[in-house]
C-alpha cells in the first residue's frame, strides 16, 4: 500500500503540510496517509513549563494528551475530506522522541514518503518538527518531502536538479519517481555549480561527464544549468530566486549539497531559505 507519513505539531507550519499533503496525494495516487503524533517530553521541557522547575503533574499532562489527541482526530477527517473515499486515512500516536518514533513507523508501517513542514521563515520561533528536520533527514531511510509553512500546492512542470558531476552515481535514485505518469510531463532543470567555469572551454573529460548525465536522465525531459557561485548553497538559491520551478530535489552522497548543508548552521541550510519544497531523495 502506497504510504505517506506526516509528522505532525499542530502549527501553521503543519496544518499547510498537511493541505499540501491531501492535492500530492491525489496526484501521485497514494493509498494511505498516516499523521504522526508524538508526545514525548524531555525532563528539561517539562521544567521551563513548570514554575517550580519541577515535573508537570500527571494529570496536567493527560489534560495536554487528550486535547492533542481531540485536535489529531480533527486533523484526520479534515484530511479525510480533502482526499475522499480512495485514499485512507490514518493516526499514530507515540510517547518515543520524534526522530525515532519516524524510524520505527518506517519500520513497521513501511511508507514510501514522509512528509514535513517547515516553518523556514520564522527564525525566531521555530517550530518543534522543523527544528528536527535535519536530524529526520541524516535518519531517514526513505525519501523526504520539506513543505515550506507559506507554499501551496502547485502541479509540477519544472524541477530544479543540483548535481555536482561527482555525485552522478545517485542520479539513478530518480528513476524511482516515473513510477507516477506525472513525472511524464516534468521538466528536470540539473544544475551544476562550477566555479572554474570548465564549461565555457570544456575538455574531453567535461565532456564526458555532461554525456553521463544525459545518460543517466534519458527518461525525463531534462535541460543542464551552470552557474560560478563559490558558495555551492547559494550559488542554488540565486538560480532558484530567478527561474521558476515547483520542487527542489536534493540528491544522497559524499559530494551532494544536502552534506553540506549538514554541515552548516540551520539558518543557513537550503530548506530553510528556499521558497518552493525540497525532496530528499534515499
Amino acid at each position: 500500500m502506497k504510504t505517506l507519513l506526516i509528522p505532525v505539531d499542530f502549527t501553521s507550519a503543519s496544518e499547510n503540510a498537511v493541505n499540501f499533503a491531501a492535492e500530492w496525494s491525489r496526484d501521485y495516487k497514494y493509498e494511505r496517509i498516516i499523521l504522526l503524533k508524538t508526545f514525548y517530553s524531555s525532563m528539561y521541557e517539562n521544567m521551563i513549563l513548570s514554575a517550580d522547575f519541577s515535573n508537570l503533574n500527571q494529570e496536567f499532562l493527560n489534560k495536554i494528551r487528550e486535547t492533542e489527541k481531540q485536535k489529531l482526530n480533527v486533523l484526520c477527517r479534515l484530511l479525510d475530506e480533502l482526499t475522499g473515499e480512495k485514499i485512507k486515512i490514518q493516526t499514530a500516536i507515540t510517547e518515543l522522541p520524534l526522530v525515532r518514533s519516524i524510524i520505527q513507523m518506517v519500520e513497521s508501517e513501511q511508507p514510501q514518503m514522509i512528509l514535513l513542514g517547515s516553518d523556514q521563515l520564522n527564525y525566531s520561533n521555530e517550530t518543534f518538527i522543523s527544528g528536527k528536520i535535519i536530524s529526520i533527514a541524516k535518519a531517514s531511510p526513505v525519501r523526504l518531502l520539506i513543505v515550506p509553512s507559506n507554499y501551496r500546492y502547485k502541479p509540477l512542470r519544472t524541477v530544479l536538479v543540483p548535481c555536482d558531476f561527482n555525485a552522478m552515481k545517485n542520479l539513478y535514485k530518480i528513476d524511482s519517481l516515473r513510477a507516477s505518469a506525472k513525472w511524464d510531463n516534468v521538466k528536470l532543470i540539473v544544475l551544476n555549480v562550477d566555479v572554474a567555469q570548465r564549461h565555457l572551454n570544456p575538455d574531453e573529460k567535461f565532456k564526458q561527464a555532461e554525456n553521463n548525465l544525459h545518460n543517466y536522465l534519458k527518461n525525463f525531459t531534462h535541460e543542464i544549468y551552470y552557474v560560478a557561485d563559490k558558495n555551492v548553497i547559494e550559488g542554488i538559491l540565486n538560480f532558484n530566486k530567478l527561474n521558476e520551478v515547483e520542487l527542489m530535489i536534493a540528491l544522497p552522497g559524499e559530494y551532494s549539497f544536502l552534506n553540506s548543508l549538514t554541515h552548516k548552521s540551520v539558518s543557513e541550510g537550503l530548506y530553510r531559505n528556499t521558497k518552493v519544497p525540497v525532496m530528499i531523495l534515499k
